[in-house]
């Protein structure tokens, strides 16, 4: 059997239960039938919020201060880590050799995306160097990089070669199998040309300094700190589906919630200037309608709160709420959402500002995480569902006419009227449950700001004489379509309280022959 959609009310659906598990009976308070035939079905009182717990479907049921009951469905984390930026600079670095044609040069350091570090941890890699002389006399050789600097200390290499003979190969050295371990070592540009340098120095055995042919490769680098301006980047969050099964087994009608809302929870670790950026966000409807959400702040992006350089490791949240009064989020959410289709990208230090300079680390990321909530405060006109349940009658032959006795105190304001189908194993429909649709449930009435003031008692009567029981013998399913309004005809707001119940009292009378 499949389970009900939210709106198909508790009460139908204990009255449905009830038909199919006729062993289960208790004594029905009031029955006015004739002992002999009357048969109690049902005594219970169900509150919405326990019926709600039954249902599997993708929302997470929640109850605010006030006794609302929410829907809330959410998408997808979209996480972002460092590693794009740092991926960048390592491939602008590494593995590249470096000819190192003056005594003092500046390292060309072609950064992507405009980034001007001030400074920058090696969390790992490897410093390769080597040179060759062609001088008669032995030399000594000192290679150092002044502004890569560990515990205040520079890193440099000092290594002694023989003098070149004159014929054959050049004396060379490298540390190419022994590679320098840079972890922990931190770069800071010279301040005055924002430069990083490496120097070197070759003394002959007669102290006059001389030239080498030298060259020095990084490799394999990865980095745990960041400081500066740090670029226009884009970091793609990618695309993401929220399914909202809450009208799965619509057929027509209107819905409107009156204040639902989008929020974006954002986690940011990045210590620089971050916003979003809306690429995609649309509504799919139960019409096969496509809606977009409109906002300035869809234009002109939500920035995220970020660290100061001072709170390294400090993680800023936020919570940004799309609602009626900033976007028209209530009319597209208000249209029988099934589905919500976004792709949201962050893009940091999006002003180009090189005034700002931020950070980050190895292990800052940012978090989007979307929200949709659907408060049960709203209205509805001629809201349709429909379900199906299997029935048997099969075990009832002595049974030839039936009369059905319901009755409900409901302090739901939900109005419900429904309409039954009897199917045979070959889908044709057999008869209805009534003669025609009609309300069977009759909502409790509400105050000036759509809360329940009260409750609202009905009886109806279902009859079945013995030439409609003779169509309905062969039946296997009994196919529900509910239409639901609140009161005043769906013209009115109403509230769904986790403390509003429906009393339902269903008994039967039946005519048997021996």
């Amino acid at each position: 059997m499949k389970r009900l959609t939210l709106l198909l009310l508790v009460a139908v659906a204990a009255l449905l239960s009830a038909c199919q598990s006729f062993d289960e009976l208790e004594k029905l308070e009031d029955a006015d039938y004739d002992a002999e035939y009357a048969v109690p079905l049902l005594n219970t009182e169900l509150s919405l919020k326990e019926a709600l717990e039954n249902f599997q479907d993708l929302a997470v049921i929640t109850i605010d201060p006030d006794g609302l009951i929410h829907f809330t469905y959410s998408g997808d984390v979209l996480t972002q880590n460092s590693d794009t930026i740092f991926e960048k600079i390592n491939a602008s670095l590494s593995g590249i050799p470096i000819p190192i044609t003056a005594k003092r040069m500046a390292l060309p350091l072609e950064l992507p995306d405009g980034i001007d570090f001030d400074r920058l941890i090696f969390k790992a890699g490897e410093f390769v160097y080597g040179f060759q002389h062609a001088h008669p006399d032995p030399v000594e050789f000192t290679i150092t990089l002044p502004q890569v600097t560990k515990n205040g200390e520079p890193l440099s290499f000092t290594a002694n070669l023989p003098g070149y003979s004159g014929t054959g190969q050049l004396p060379v050295y490298s540390n190419l199998f022994f590679p320098f371990q840079l972890e922990g070592y931190e770069a800071v540009p010279d301040p005055l040309t924002d430069s990083v340098y490496v120097e070197y120095e070759l003394i002959r055995s007669n102290g006059q300094p001389d030239t080498a042919q030298v060259a020095i490769t990084f490799r394999d680098l990865s980095f745990s700190y960041m400081e500066g301006f740090l670029g226009v980047q884009r970091h793609e969050g990618g695309r993401d589906t929220i399914i909202i099964d809450f009208f799965d087994n619509w057929v027509t009608g209107d819905i409107y919630f009156a204040d639902p809302t989008v929020t974006f929870n954002i986690e940011n670790s990045f210590g620089i200037p971050t916003e979003s950026d809306v690429k995609v966000f649309k509504v799919l409807t139960v019409r096969g309608e496509t809606l977009n959400l409109e906002s300035p702040y869809v234009e002109s992006g939500i920035a995220f709160p970020y660290p100061s350089i001072n709170e390294v490791g400090v993680v800023k949240e936020e919570k940004f709420v799309f609602n009626k009064d900033n976007s028209n989020i209530d009319v597209i959410l208000g249209a029988g959402p099934v589905a919500i289709d976004y792709d949201v990208d962050a893009v940091t230090n999006p002003d180009s500002n090189v005034n700002i300079r931020g950070f980050i680390t190895d292990s800052s990321y940012y978090k989007i995480r979307v929200d949709v909530d659907l408060p049960l405060y709203g209205r509805s006109i001629n809201f349709l569902a429909r379900d199906t349940f299997e029935i048997d009658f099969s075990k009832f032959q002595q049974m030839y006419k039936a009369e059905f006795k319901l009755v409900t105190v409901n302090s739901l304001p939900l109005d419900v009227s429904i309409q039954g189908y009897f199917i045979d194993k070959e889908g044709v429909v057999l008869d209805s449950l009534f003669q025609e649709s009609m309300r069977v449930i009759e909502g409790a009435p509400v105050d000036s700001e759509g809360n329940a003031s009260g409750v609202k008692e009905d009886i109806t009567y279902i009859d079945f004489p013995e030439e409609r029981f003779d169509k309905v013998r062969t039946a296997e399913t009994l196919a529900i379509v509910a239409s639901f309004s609140t009161v005043n005809n769906g013209n009115v707001s109403v509230k769904i309280l986790e403390s509003q119940a429906v009393q339902v009292k269903l008994g039967a009378i039946f005519g048997v022959r021996d």
